[in-house]
């Protein structure tokens, strides 16, 4: 596959050819102001808690603040908080002994353990049960901490990087996080804007996930326009990076449109989709008839229809709940298992 730019497309760095979800692209002064810190900042042994909206990259900043430690070469362990059920969340972390509870027929060592001389990433921290984040307290401190059923103090040497996507103050307002877990965290806060506030990264950002998508589908790679570019960023983009992936993912697959049809740039109401381009930024003759034209069935657009308004209301009632899936799932008067598997499928809240 070729990696060649052709003329009009927009001006690319190297970064825009390495693989997907190792480092953060753009050349915005927030996403730059980042990487200072991580660079200056990773080899220490500093807790580091992550804010942002959901979408803007926190795993790949705890990512690369491993491999920029010194610890590098001993695990990362991430743990999505939010996946794990209240009642196993305690036994995961922290691990147990045989014969702690009904089918503990060997012993197993917990999360913080695994991660021992290496990093563990608490993923969405504000969702821990207050009940763990006592004992977490306890590690924070460099204490010991018992398995389930245990007996024996264990000691972890792991450093530990948390992250978020509810507002600090809030957070502890509500008392989904603690004041005391919340100080011990953020020895080091790093905050990533939402896209919406560095639209300059997202030419990078789509050509990034465009070179990539391409070469999984084994398609040919063709950089986007510059007028592309110019309307991707008059988008809103509620999901940041995460929603701009999964629709160039989307649109290499299967060439489902980048952007939907009639939609304005944000920077100026005025701007309609009146260009004589394609959503994909190719040019196309205006003409209301002739043989080569074509149309979604009926049942397909259908299809979509539902797809879309699923989507849009999961992700509306995950902002409500600030990500609580319980909350959202009976808000939507679904099942739980049913709102993962929907998440899932839309690829809501992944990196």
């Amino acid at each position: 596959m070729s990696a060649s730019v052709s003329h009009h497309g927009p001006e690319l760095s190297e970064e825009v050819f390495g693989p997907l979800h190792t480092n953060l692209i753009g050349k915005s002064a927030s996403i730059r102001g980042v990487r200072e810190l991580i660079d200056r900042l990773g080899p220490s042994n500093l807790s580091v808690l992550v804010t942002g909206e959901t979408g803007t990259g926190k795993d790949i900043v705890a990512q690369l603040l491993h491999r920029k430690s010194l610890r590098c070469n001993r695990a990362f362990i991430k743990v999505n908080c939010p996946a794990i059920p209240d009642s196993l969340f305690e036994s995961e972390l922290f691990g147990y002994e045989k014969g702690a509870f009904t089918g503990a027929r060997t012993p197993k060592p917990g999360r913080l353990e695994l991660a021992d001389k290496g990093t563990i990433f608490l993923d969405e921290v504000a969702e821990i049960s207050p009940e763990a984040q006592s004992k977490l307290l306890l590690v924070l401190d460099g204490e010991p901490y018992m398995r389930i059923g245990g007996v024996k103090p264990v000691r972890s040497d792991a450093r530990v990087i948390a992250a978020t996507n509810v507002p600090i103050e809030e957070a502890i307002r509500q008392g989904r996080l603690r004041k005391e877990v919340c100080f011990r965290l953020s020895e080091l806060v790093i905050h990533m804007l939402p896209l919406r506030e560095r639209r300059e990264d997202i030419p990078l950002l789509a050509e990034h996930f465009n070179f990539n998508f391409c070469k999984q589908y084994e398609k040919d790679y063709e950089p986007f326009s510059r007028e592309l570019m110019e309307r991707l960023q008059g988008q809103p983009w509620p999901g940041n990076v995460r929603e701009l992936e999964a629709r160039v993912k989307e649109h290499v697959a299967n060439g489902a449109p980048l952007l939907p049809a009639g939609s304005k740039d944000v920077r100026n109401p005025r701007n309609g989709s009146s260009s004589s381009r394609s959503l994909d930024g190719r040019a196309v003759r205006r003409r209301s008839d002739g043989p080569d034209r074509k149309f979604v069935s009926l049942k397909e657009a259908s299809r979509r229809a539902v797809e879309a308004t699923e989507k849009a209301l999961i992700e509306e009632a995950l902002r409500y709940t600030l990500w609580n899936r319980r909350k959202a799932a009976k808000l939507l008067d679904i099942s739980y298992s049913s709102l993962l598997r929907r998440i899932d499928i839309y690829e809501i809240g992944k990196v």
